[in-house]
């Protein structure tokens, strides 16, 4: 049972340092907000290139956060889980900054 738990730990740990990097909380602002965005349409909408955004949408995919679907030549991007909207609604609405 402790093992299983330690794992989760680190899982859990794993999963919020991939969601704590504020370009990636703004992507994931962003599409629980507008539910999906191609890469194209989240760089012109966060102003940030697109080689930089593919990288933060690598990471988020990689644990699971987002997922993405293709849709002809596109890939549209839209969150995996509806609690990674609320984990990153509820730190965002509590800092004091």
């Amino acid at each position: 049972m402790e093992q299983k738990q330690e794992n989760r730990a680190r899982e859990s740990a794993a999963l919020l340092k991939a969601i704590g990097h504020p370009i990636r909380v703004q992507i994931i602002r962003v599409l629980s907000q507008y539910s999906y965005m191609t890469v194209t349409e989240l760089s012109e909408f966060l102003s940030i290139d697109q080689p930089i955004m593919s990288l933060h949408l690598g990471v988020l995919r990689k644990h699971d956060v987002i997922k993405v679907k293709k849709e002809g030549k596109k890939s549209v991007y839209s969150i995996s889980n509806i609690s990674i909207k609320q984990i990153v609604n509820i730190a965002y609405h509590t800092t004091n900054i």
